[in-house]
């Protein structure tokens, strides 16, 4: 288990829910309903905490304009242009699932490769950032379906194979290694795909295996010097495998990066700390 606590996530890739050491920062729609029952409903209830959005009379008209035109759109580009100005306004609410929700709604209509593909992701998107655990199985599952649908169109999809691989190896703690086996077979078939190395170094760092989870990370930023979350994970294995230089050489790797404030004043005390 990694000792490091308290890093924000810097990108998307790393918000699978099971990972092992990044923590989960979610602000809910303070009323508790959904964008669109706010809307329906005219609430504009606030919440008492400080970073919780408020749902503003310009959101209403905006969101109402976007649901207008998502339902009046009659091909499938516009549809899917309209689909993601609705995700803006849910995902600003960290509706999430609702977001998803109208993607798939697209993809039952075209049932086309790239419908479902924008589904699946939608849905993995969801997963991520869900925090109860039969919504996460819920919307995990709902991605997992997805993505067979992407694969009925394009059965060699690696971008398909490798989210499932982490989709059955999180629903399934107990007998992960369908999952594992899902994505080391796409770093076999392409032994540079950027998102089955990372994935792949996530999984050998949870159970321990550090140094195999830094040859994987290693070459994640080989290829991409400007991926955030790897050079991350790579800093925290070298830290486990004593190595606490090189742990600080990888932050400030990360420094040099175009992340969030907070983040680099994290890194920074994490490096003062090495």
């Amino acid at each position: 288990m990694l000792k490091w606590q308290g890093f924000l996530v810097v990108g998307a890739v790393c918000l699978v829910i099971g990972f092992f050491f990044l923590p989960k920062v979610v602000v809910k729609n303070p009323s508790g309903k959904t964008v669109e029952q706010a809307v329906l409903e005219k609430d504009k209830t606030t919440s008492s905490k400080q970073h919780d959005p408020e749902i503003t009379e310009s959101d209403l008209k905006i969101f109402a304009y976007f649901k207008k035109e998502w339902q009046t759109a009659s091909d499938v580009k516009t549809k899917l242009q309209w689909t993601d100005s609705l995700a803006k306004i849910y995902k600003k609410f960290n509706q999430w699932d609702s977001a998803a929700f109208y993607a798939e709604k697209v993809a039952q209509q075209y049932n086309e490769k790239l419908t479902w593909l924008k589904t699946a992701e939608s849905y993995f998107e969801a997963f991520t950032f869900a925090l109860d655990s039969s919504k996460i199985r819920q919307l995990g599952q709902k991605s997992l379906q997805a993505y067979e649908k992407v694969l009925s169109f394009e059965p060699e999809n690696l971008l398909a194979q490798t989210k499932m691989g982490v989709l059955y190896k999180n629903l399934n703690p107990q007998a992960p290694m369908k999952g594992i086996q899902m994505v080391a077979a796409v770093v076999k078939k392409d032994p540079n795909n950027e998102l089955a190395l990372f994935y792949l170094g996530t999984f050998y760092a949870e159970r321990g295996a550090f140094q195999e989870a830094i040859e994987r990370f290693e070459k994640v930023v080989k290829l991409n010097p400007k991926n955030p979350d790897a050079w991350i994970y790579l800093a925290q294995c070298y830290e486990e495998t004593q190595k606490p230089q090189k742990a600080k050489e990888a932050l400030q790797k990360v420094l040099d990066l175009d992340i969030a404030p907070e983040i680099k004043q994290e890194i920074q005390k994490k490096i003062q700390t090495l």
